[in-house]
């Protein structure tokens, strides 16, 4: 099969933690997401550039983990070309939804799509990990898994990293509310606590146990019931302004179940029909600015099962 020369990947947002299921359990969504386009080049090594609109994003190869990632793969499998790459950076940082995963993830795609002998999909996993870990300083694989492979994932363990993918029952109909203010990972990692009391476990072990079944078998009353998270949530929504007011009106709307995505300041919805979805995403936007006097950018979609997706690009 001839390799090509050039090649579109886009690489979709995540919703991870989906409450109960921290650092264990994420979906992929339609959108937002990056784009990274990759060329050959005769030149050996990595030319980056960037387009974006967001002012905070590093755009040096250095410091990005869209350059980090594909130099990563560059220096292991020693390829007899270099690589051409841009990174159209749509999504901002700290917003929750996966940012630095889906950049690593297009990337990694991207430059494996050019090499002579690709590798399957989990087998890039360690390099968008690697991404994660660089931007957060922790590899956790709940936004990079599903933005690489689609659907649902569980991360059953780290060490040795064990994913598994959820069979889901296409029926739940996802929100997301990203309010306009960031949150970095790092810092929204470090308020968590070191421990917790068995009451609390036994909780969340019952919670991540009906919010997996509920995911299978598509009943969103179960998982709206069992994204209830008893460890993070309470700490961290006091970064979100408005948090209790939005989550809130979106049950008022229609929502089964409303939480945190990932560390914030994003917040998603379950509901079970796409025209409750939309009224539950105006309530959303319209509370983030009525209680916080926050503009908000919604998104509805079901669980995005194809994860990053290529597209060649042919030569002019």
């Amino acid at each position: 099969m001839i390799r090509p020369r050039k090649v579109s990947v886009f690489a979709p947002a995540t919703i991870a933690n989906l409450g109960s299921g921290f650092d264990v359990l994420g979906i992929a969504i339609d959108a937002p997401g990056d784009v990274v386009v990759a060329q050959r080049q005769a030149a050996p090594g990595l030319t980056f550039s960037m387009t974006t609109k967001h002012a905070d994003v590093p755009s040096d190869a250095q410091s990005n983990v869209a350059a980090y990632v594909a130099q990563l793969m560059l220096d292991e499998f020693k390829i007899p070309f270099g690589i051409g790459m841009r990174l159209y950076k749509r999504m901002p940082i700290g917003s929750g939804l996966g940012s630095s995963a889906a950049s690593s993830v297009a990337s990694a795609v991207a430059v494996n799509a050019l090499l002579p002998v690709p590798l399957d999909r989990r087998g890039l996993l360690r390099f968008a990990l690697e991404g994660e870990r660089k931007a957060s300083g922790s590899p956790h694989a709940d936004n990079a898994a599903p933005c690489l492979l689609g659907g649902a994932c569980l991360i059953r363990k780290y060490d040795p990293l064990d994913v598994i993918p959820i069979p889901i029952k296409q029926s739940l109909v996802w929100v997301v509310a990203h309010p306009h203010t960031s949150i970095r990972t790092e810092d929204a990692r470090n308020m968590l606590p070191k421990a917790i009391t068995l009451q609390t476990a036994i909780r969340q072990w019952g919670n991540i146990s009906g919010l997996t079944i509920g995911l299978a078998s598509g009943d969103a009353a179960l998982v709206g019931a069992c994204v209830e998270d008893a460890v993070a949530e309470p700490v961290r929504a006091n970064l979100i302004p408005g948090f209790a007011e939005v989550k809130e009106a979106a049950l008022r709307a229609g929502a089964h179940g409303c939480s945190i995505s990932g560390s914030g300041p994003s917040m998603f919805a379950v509901t079970a029909s796409v025209r409750v979805a939309h009224a539950v995403a105006r309530a959303m936007q319209k509370t983030f600015w009525g209680a916080a006097g926050i503009a908000c950018d919604t998104y509805v979609s079901g669980i995005n099962r194809r994860g990053a997706t290529v597209r060649r690009v042919p030569p002019r």
